[in-house]
């Protein structure tokens, strides 16, 4: 899973819609304060609003010296009569599955009507039904607007693509409880599938009925389904279908719902009276034999469950969508473009706690955690080793057993020891609490220093190095991190990107998306010359090549129609 696209309109210096393709390794250049960091900012500003429902964000989830400022503040030139639009696109072809999505992850619709529903696989359970992977992409895109009668913003319509097509959207006011699903695509591929083609052309013509004894007069149950709720279309019932999809449905606020719950659809509730009127005749309406009762009631039940699934199937095909964003988004760490230097009494914290990456502190909280060393030998091979960083510096984990003075242990120090005392001080020896430093192994010299008393380049490059390295997969954002750094250091980034993008087979995973604000010409030319070896099959031994669609370089100008990126 892989974010491939960032739509951005009216966002900070964006005015007109720029279109930014990202592949596995984008870099961003450009001068200072051209809007380079836009892109970043975008991303925090969507996922504030799909994990936090916070439309209005100033400090950020990610922490640093991310702070948004709030709509007034992102809305191009300050005017607030424009609308924000931010867009993502998700390749999913990798995939083998999605929890986000409940029933395609093995749950069913039921019997008869909608367990065979080729719509199930979305982007298939398992390597056995992989040929059933019909969903290559997903895209969503959000509309926030302001409200001058609230004085807030809020988001005027959350719409969703599937395999680069339209697929429904929520759209809402700003009065609370106005939202509606509209704009649903009966013509999509994907209802296509599950519907017979005589079934599209009733259901965009209007026509059809409710089924007779003589037989349905569509193709499909789901067809009939389809057709009977956008014939309903919501709770009043006076209203006909003309030819558009538009239903009631509850929002958390604006058009932004409960991505977590299924969707909740204001649907007409099916009257058992009306099925049991179909059973009765003459003067004895709704008085059925008791045969006729037990086939209006299992009737019943049939209708409510097959609008039970249409309901699931809706929710899945809208919300299922928007949580894969959101969860994407949630994985994203941040590496801001000034990493502090851990001070010599540094202490890890305990809980972990994702805003300590933009400051770089993560990364030795994660290295003072991994008491297996398998991490920390990994950093220590890119670190170290002469064809890749060369820095000249490992880490090294020292444990230390601290005597508190005043205590028991130091007073028998103090007074003198004597045979007698061995046993006692066994005993307060193996209860002194240990504590563990990261530092620096100086390989030149031998010698042990703290990470304050090298150069600041190191320091700056281990944040960097850790990201780059650890098991979570997502998007990785770093900004300038060749700060500080020499320039033969900062070619070994270039293989170090390339490393941290590759797929983990072990774990079925993808790799990292890297997004990279940089200025550094060294890392480019890495990574351009590893595409050359490739291509030309002249990499040396034990390396990485690059292929050429695994690498974006994008170009940030600043034009008189606002922020531009080639």
């Amino acid at each position: 899973m892989r974010l491939i696209r960032i739509e951005i309109e009216n966002f900070k210096g964006i005015g007109k819609r720029q279109v930014i393709d990202l592949k596995p390794i984008t870099l961003l250049f450009g001068p200072n304060s051209a809007g380079k960091s836009t892109i970043l900012q975008a991303l925090h500003y969507l996922r504030e609003i799909l994990e936090r429902g916070n439309v209005d964000p100033d400090v950020t989830i990610a922490g640093g010296l991310m702070d948004l400022g709030g709509f007034a503040t992102l809305v191009h030139n300050h005017e607030l009569d424009r609308a924000i639009h931010l867009k993502l696109v998700i390749d999913l072809s990798d995939e083998q599955g999605a929890e986000e999505l409940p029933l395609n992850a093995g749950l069913s619709f039921g019997e008869p009507e909608f367990a065979v529903l080729p719509i199930r696989y979305l982007v298939g359970e398992s390597a056995e039904y992989q040929d059933y992977a019909i969903v290559q992409e997903i895209g969503l895109e959000v509309e926030i607007r302001w409200s001058e009668r609230t004085r807030t913003p809020y988001v005027s319509s959350l719409s969703i693509e599937i395999n680069s097509e339209q697929f429904a959207t929520i759209k809402s006011p700003p009065q609370k409880g106005r939202a509606q699903l509209t704009d649903f695509s009966f013509a999509h591929p994907l209802v296509q599938m599950a519907i017979h083609p005589d079934d599209i052309l009733k259901i965009e013509a209007g026509e059809g009925d409710i089924p007779d004894e003589e037989g349905d007069p569509f193709s499909t149950p789901f067809g009939l389904e389809i057709w009977e709720l956008s014939r309903e279309m919501s709770a009043d019932s006076s209203k006909k279908f003309d030819g558009e999809f538009r239903i009631a449905v509850e929002t958390q606020s604006g058009a932004l719902p409960d991505i977590d719950r299924p969707i909740p659809l204001d649907l007409v509730e099916t009257d058992i009276n009306q099925i049991r009127q179909k059973y009765a005749s003459g003067t004895t309406a709704m008085r059925l034999s008791r045969k006729d009762e037990a086939q209006a009631t299992e009737e019943f039940e049939q209708e409510k469950h097959r609008r039970s699934g249409l309901v699931s199937l809706l929710s899945e095909m809208v919300l299922g969508p928007a949580r894969i964003v959101r969860n994407l988004l949630a994985e994203t760490t941040y590496i801001g473009p000034l990493r502090e230097i851990p001070s010599r009494s540094y202490r890890p914290q305990a809980s972990p706690d994702e805003a300590r990456w933009s400051r770089g502190f993560a990364a030795w909280d994660l290295l003072y955690r991994d008491e297996k060393g398998k991490l920390l030998e990994t950093v220590n091979n890119w670190l170290s080793s002469e064809e890749r960083l060369k820095t000249g510096y490992s880490l090294e984990r020292i444990e230390f057993k601290e005597i508190p003075v005043p205590s028991r242990f130091a007073g028998i120090f103090g007074r003198g020891i004597n045979e007698d005392d061995l046993g006692e001080l066994q005993e307060l020896f193996e209860s002194l609490k240990t504590r563990t430093e990261i530092a620096l192994r100086d390989s030149d010299r031998g010698i042990l220093v703290a990470p304050g008393d090298v150069g600041v380049g190191v320091s700056q490059m281990v944040p960097v190095v850790v990201a780059c390295l650890r098991t979570q997969d997502g998007i990785l954002v770093m900004e300038q991190p060749e700060l500080h750094v020499h320039p033969a250091i900062q070619v070994g980034m270039g293989d170090l990107f390339i490393n941290a993008v590759q797929p983990d087979e072990s774990r079925v995973t993808s790799g990292k998306t890297l997004l990279v604000e940089t200025h550094s010409e060294h890392i480019i030319l890495r990574l351009l010359r590893r595409i050359r070896e490739k291509t030309e099959n002249e990499l040396p031994p034990g390396v990485l090549g690059l292929e050429p669609d695994g690498l974006s370089v994008v170009y940030v100008e600043t034009g008189e129609s606002g922020v531009k990126f080639r």
